[in-house]
């Protein structure tokens, strides 16, 4: 039985909605940067408002202001999307928004294509956010999220051995796999998923500490509604992941505030107390 009279609407309905009609992949270029950039900064409200009982100072704030503030980087000020700063240790968490909401279009065909065209563009500007963020920061958790309709798993062709047949879910997954795992060094030969926690001490600088890929609904009933897939992660090679391989809005928030509590845990840890012979 639901705890509310009425269900909590999807995480993403409310960015989607005040985002606006979304254009054609047709459209004129500067129209699908508009409306990308709405979607960004909706999504960028979303997320923090999530995270705000962990981090109350976090950016935006609940008005919406510090929208894409800014925090000192070795070579002048970055834009961040979402940013948690601490008064003593500064940037603890830092939440970078992509979106990909077009797929491909030809104007001289005049036809569609795939969801590729722009992935490595997106992981060379992630991989400039974590790297100048990162040496001058390094204890900062860094989450980047790729923001993407369900239908980018729907496209490829199984039957093709080619790396075409994949779709292109597959492909942002792969692409974007070499930019997580900061903090974190697999072993080799281990059973199971080993890995040893470096922490800040990783000078991966260029690497996020996770990458998630936001799988949502763009239509009908369901609209709104969204699955996070961690990149880290094999993904299927076509279709749909299931629900089992990906988390929820609040998995997700959770897995992330984890994350930070991970990269700073302060407290000590005591021995047990001895038998003492006078007792």
């Amino acid at each position: 039985m639901s705890d509310h009279l009425f269900p909590d609407p999807p995480a993403l309905a409310r960015p989607l909605t005040l985002a606006g009609d979304k254009p054609s992949p047709s459209a004129d270029r500067s129209d699908k940067k508009n409306y990308a950039q709405r979607l960004s900064n909706h999504l960028a409200q979303t997320v923090a408002d999530a995270l705000r009982p962990h981090y109350p100072g976090i950016t935006p704030d609940a008005m919406g202001m510090g929208q894409e503030a800014q925090v000192d980087v070795a070579k002048g000020r970055k834009r961040l999307d979402v940013k948690a700063l601490d008064p003593t240790l500064g940037l603890i968490l830092c939440v970078s928004i992509k979106t990909y909401s077009f797929q491909d279009y030809s104007p001289r065909t005049g036809k569609l294509g795939r969801w590729t065209k722009n992935i490595v563009r997106n992981d060379h500007e992630l991989r400039g956010e974590a790297m100048v963020l990162h040496q001058r920061q390094p204890y900062s958790v860094l989450i980047a999220v790729m923001f993407e309709p369900l239908s980018t798993c729907d496209d490829g062709d199984p039957a093709k051995a080619s790396d075409i047949g994949k779709s292109s879910f597959a492909h942002h997954v792969t692409t974007l796999s070499k930019r997580s795992g900061r903090g974190k060094r697999p072993v080799v030969g281990g059973t199971g998923k080993m890995w040893v926690d470096l922490g800040a001490e990783d000078t991966r600088y260029d690497l996020f500490e996770k990458v998630f890929i936001g799988l949502y609904e763009t239509d009908g009933p369901d609209r709104g509604e969204v699955r996070f897939f961690d990149v880290d992660e094999s993904p299927p090679r076509n279709g749909r992941p299931s629900d089992a391989q990906t988390l929820s809005f609040d998995e997700f928030v959770a897995l992330v505030h984890g994350e930070v509590e991970r990269r700073n845990r302060f407290a000590p840890t005591w021995s047990e107390p001895e038998d003492s012979e006078d007792s």
